[in-house]
């Protein structure tokens, strides 16, 4: 005789496929914008801002990404500059030279180095933009920051300078001033040039961030090893 087994009830969810599908679609990028800001915004306080400045810059930065305040008409297109990948890292620079935490003179060499490199390394594709590896420029800056720092803790605030307003010059001012170049991105059409670039969290934010996140990291890895910086070694 067989046994028979108790059965064991399976419950619905209380919620479709399609709707947990939608829901992990929107909380997905939310998490992910949630926990950048929160770096960017111990970022920002890393290089001596206070943390209600950290955080207006932030918001700023992500608020202002979304604008672009046109500047000189060229044939059909129009040359703009972005609030947040181009306005605030501008003040965030200044700031920081105004505060001390940087050398002017050597935010001015972080700037020209990595401006090289980014120009290097920076390809105008028309009908996109001009486009670049993304690892460049936090890799230049934050190597850049830490040699003119030596390791201490000034790395992360030209890291951030040197990456920002770097690309900012090497990527897009250099090539937009090219005659040539600029026909090419416009392509006769109309269309907005952003110095800056466009978009939540573009390339020049997360530049800077990644920027100081290496020369942070490696400059506290510095520091521990005897020989870099002896007056910060225990702080």
């Amino acid at each position: 005789m067989a046994t028979e087994l108790p059965g064991i009830a399976i419950l619905p969810i209380p919620f479709s496929p399609e709707q947990v599908i939608i829901a992990l679609a929107v909380l997905i990028p939310a998490l992910v914008i949630f926990n950048l800001l929160l770096i960017s915004e111990e970022v920002f306080e890393s290089i001596g801002f206070g943390f209600y400045q950290a955080v207006l810059v932030t918001v700023g930065a992500l608020l202002g990404s979304l604008i672009n305040i046109p500047l000189v008409p060229v044939d059909e297109a129009v040359i703009a500059v972005n609030v947040g990948g181009a306005v605030i890292p501008l003040f965030v620079t200044l700031g920081m030279v105004a505060r001390g935490r940087v050398s002017p003179v050597k935010t001015l060499v972080a700037i020209a180095i990595v401006s090289l490199v980014a120009y290097a390394f920076a390809t105008p594709v028309p009908g996109l933009g001009i486009t670049m590896p993304f690892y460049v420029a936090p890799l230049a800056g934050a190597a850049v920051g830490l040699f003119l720092a030596r390791g201490c803790r000034a790395a992360p605030g030209l890291a951030y300078a040197g990456g920002t307003m770097g690309t900012l010059l090497g990527a897009d001012l250099f090539n937009l001033a090219d005659p040539e170049v600029l026909t090419a991105l416009v392509g006769g059409k109309t269309t907005v040039l952003s110095i800056g670039g466009a978009g939540i969290f573009d390339g020049i934010f997360i530049t800077g961030v990644l920027s100081v996140l290496l020369a942070a990291y490696a400059g506290r890895r510095l520091r521990e090893k005897a020989g870099v910086c002896p007056q910060e070694q225990g702080e």
